[in-house]
């Protein structure tokens, strides 16, 4: 999967120092995989949630969020396209309740 952008993820490395080895984790698991589906998200991070459009991720064992939007691989012409994944914030789960930030980078 196509990462958008990265750098979101790395403001949020920086800013909450605490989650920055499960940042770059999810950044190494996510960039590599190849999801055409919501249900293949689940069977690498099974507390993903999919929500009106977005997918969520816990990070931190639930003290944070990564909010997104994925558009998943298809295939086309007898060849797999490649999914991209947007990156829309980085909130603790306080921000998260507040559906004003989901779309807001980070924090």
């Amino acid at each position: 999967m196509h990462i958008i952008t990265r750098k979101h993820l790395n403001a949020a490395a920086e800013k909450y120092r605490d989650a920055a080895s499960e940042i770059r984790s999810w950044y190494k698991i996510a960039s590599a995989a190849n999801w055409q589906n919501f249900q293949q998200v689940r069977q690498t991070f099974p507390d993903a949630d999919s929500v009106e459009g977005y997918v969520i991720f816990n990070i931190r064992h639930n003290r944070y969020r990564l909010v997104t939007i994925i558009r998943y691989s298809k295939l086309k012409d007898g060849r797999t396209t490649q999914g991209r994944i947007y990156i829309r914030s980085f909130l603790t789960h306080k921000e998260y309740n507040d559906r004003r930030n989901w779309d807001k980078g980070v924090l």
